[in-house]
């Protein structure tokens, strides 16, 4: 009777000491009570614990087949009514003698209560002297197990090792290369496409497992943008229409989502996620409906929703899914300007992983706190968060490091990240994904493609956002993609119908952001751009982005000097014959300012300002910078003023950098 206590994982009452002994329920507890009595044995109300002195000192000297027989017949009395401790006692008879019981390992291996690492380590133990029928199916099981335990790098080791081994025919070699991309997918999505496509062609396999590997290949060709991702959808479905399979179908449903999302049409995704992720036939594929579900709910601008969702999972998913369900969380925040909660979160997500962080999940984590940074007024720790972690890996290994380059485009030097913001255009015309689950990334990606003049890539943009805003018709990709539009064509009243829009959202961030934009709107009237930029800076100081609220409160202190300034006056020497365009940027070029310092100040794009100069230097019948400052000073003035240049100091040393921080053409005051 001490014995059978003693091998229990934990506390256990009296029925199961009499199953294990066989003795009578009052003989039993004679016993027990003997024992307790004696202190060797305790009972706190859970059950009956024997004490750490007395289990050494029963099992250290126990035959290893009496206590393989032990755990054996507890795991046969447990089965039914504690899953989980029945796999415990199941694992350590496996270990104690090497031998399993077939029938009680496929029981309790993969069963809804057994913790997943647990049925891993009784699969593994069980394959040293499994025979031929149930290594394969063992072994793939655990794979998948593995990776629910977020014990994905065991799963590799697992899984080559088996390869290499090469024990078997072809078929089962590409179920092996099968469950080995699969889990490449997290990692590197072109070993990841490369080994499930020899998976699917090199070998004939089962029309399930047929099905399975076209739907996990067609879910990662869909999220990276593989051009062949329609067909493997097409295929993948015919294949489970044919042969229906519960696991198939709830990959299939994510991929379909996934596409839904990369052309914007979130209500579809939203509709193709009717999957109960709860079934036991799916429960390897849960993770990955419910974060997609979460994303969708992002996407909509759903934010209570998907808060409600995340805690939810927190509670019902495997640890391994807690960094998964943390950038999420983060991106939430972000979304509705929850700053120093999503800063905080992404650091702890980062520094103490619950699970295994893939790269998709660390750069998401990294341009949260990138992009924090930058609001709070810290662009040199921005920098280093991208610098210091972004490397550059072709497509499709690239696609995971979106959020990081996406981020790069809201530092007040874009000059910096060039290639990483050209990338991210890239990146948003190819699958609108990256921009749909925080509404600001798009308008910010688009204000600074025209800062570096890239006009081409910035109206590429915004057509994708148009393209959302079209097939998902809710109130933040109106006012997203109306914002983008915008700042493209400079029309203030396309800026005030999309703060209009966010006005009915809780993008707080995004709306902050439109608001801010419209009041450097130059052809706005001075009281209305004033009381937009003070509303953005009582906006950006509630979030605690101290960094844009002072440029903000900058900017509206500006606005509140200037000044409706008299019609110009006749120059002589020729420069009566420029435009009033053509004379501020003359004045500002002949101060020693460059074309993109003019572009940042006056609120146009690199190329309309080398437009304009090349018609300056046409009417004044010059070729030079020098020879426009030499014709600039030498113009008469009004008596009283002092020759020099009217450009800020600041102006002609490293730039500010932002539109956010240049005062508004005088031009467009009024």
């Amino acid at each position: 009777m001490a014995r059978a206590l003693a091998v229990a994982p934990g506390p256990c009452r009296l029925g199961y000491v009499e199953r294990m002994t066989g003795l009578p329920g009052p003989e039993v507890a004679d016993v027990v009570a003997t024992l307790t009595a004696r202190g060797l044995v305790t009972d706190d109300g859970s059950g009956l614990t024997v004490g750490t002195a007395l289990r050494d000192r029963l099992l250290r000297g126990l035959p290893r087949s009496l206590l393989g027989d032990l755990h054996r017949q507890a795991a046969r009395l447990c089965a039914d009514t504690d899953p989980g401790r029945a796999a415990a006692h199941l694992l350590q008879a496996v270990r104690a003698t090497g031998e399993a019981d077939p029938e009680l390992v496929d029981q309790l291996a993969t069963a809804g209560p057994v913790d997943p690492s647990t049925g891993a380590d009784l699969l593994c133990a069980a394959l040293a002297r499994a025979d031929a029928g149930n290594r394969s199916r063992w072994l793939l099981a655990a794979a998948d197990l593995l990776v629910l335990a977020g014990r994905s790098t065991e799963a590799l080791h697992l899984l080559s090792a088996e390869l290499a081994a090469d024990r078997a025919g072809g078929a089962e070699r590409a179920l092996l290369l099968g469950r080995l991309g699969a889990v490449h997918a997290a990692y590197r999505p072109s070993v990841a496409l490369d080994q499930l496509r020899r998976a699917r062609t090199g070998h004939p396999v089962g029309p399930d497992q047929r099905g399975w590997l076209l739907a996990v290949e067609a879910s990662i060709a869909c999220l990276v943008g593989h051009p062949d991702a329609d067909g493997l959808l097409r295929e993948a479905g015919r294949a489970q229409a044919r042969h229906p399979s519960p696991l198939a179908g709830a990959r299939l449903a994510v991929a379909r989502a996934t596409r839904a999302m990369s052309l914007g049409a979130v209500h579809t995704a939203r509709d193709l996620l009717a999957v109960d992720p709860s079934r036991p036939a799916v429960r390897g594929e849960a993770a990955a409906v419910r974060a997609e579900r979460i994303a969708v709910q992002l996407a909509l601008g759903a934010y209570e929703d998907a808060a409600t969702a995340l805690e939810a999972a927190y509670d019902d998913l495997p640890a391994a899914a807690g960094p998964v369900l943390a950038a999420l969380s983060c991106l939430r925040m972000l979304g509705v300007g929850e700053l120093q909660e999503a800063d905080a979160q992404a650091r702890l997500a980062l520094d103490r992983p619950a699970g295994p962080v893939t790269g998709e999940v660390r750069s998401a984590l990294l341009a949260v706190r990138a992009e924090v940074a930058y609001r709070l007024g810290r662009p040199e720790a921005a920098r280093a968060l991208i610098e210091g972690t972004y490397r550059d890996p072709p497509w499709p290994d690239s696609v995971p490091y979106a959020p990081l380059r996406l981020v790069a485009a809201a530092d007040p030097d874009p000059l910096r990240h060039r290639a990483l913001i050209r990338s991210a255009a890239a990146d948003v015309t190819r699958s609108a994904r990256p921009v749909l689950l925080v509404a600001q990334h798009g308008p910010r990606l688009v204000q600074a493609l025209l800062l570096l003049g890239d006009v081409r890539r910035a109206n590429a943009v915004a057509g994708q956002l148009a393209r959302v805003a079209e097939r998902t018709p809710v109130p933040l990709w109106r006012g997203a993609a109306g914002h983008a539009d915008a700042l493209v064509r400079r029309d203030p009243a396309a800026l005030r119908a999309a703060v209009r829009a966010l006005r009915a959202t809780g993008a707080r961030p995004a709306l902050a952001d439109a608001l801010l934009d419209l009041s450097r709107s130059p052809r706005v009237r001075v009281a209305e751009a004033r009381t937009a930029g003070q509303e953005a800076a009582a906006l950006y100081g509630r979030m605690g982005a101290v960094g844009d609220q002072e440029r903000a409160e900058r900017w509206a202190h500006r606005l509140d000097r200037t000044r409706r300034r008299p019609a110009p006056r006749p120059l002589g020497c020729g420069l009566d014959a420029l435009t009033a365009r053509e004379a501020g940027i003359a004045e500002l070029l002949a101060a020693g300012a460059t074309k993109q310092q003019v572009a940042g100040r006056l609120y146009l794009s690199f190329h309309t300002v080398d437009t304009h100069l090349r018609a300056i230097y046409a009417k004044l019948g010059i070729r030079s910078r020098l020879q426009l400052a030499r014709l600039w000073d030498g113009r008469p003035r009004p008596t009283g003023t002092e020759p020099g240049p009217t450009v800020p100091a600041r102006l002609s040393g490293p730039p500010d950098a932002s539109p956010s921080a240049a005062p508004r053409s005088s031009r467009g005051a009024g």
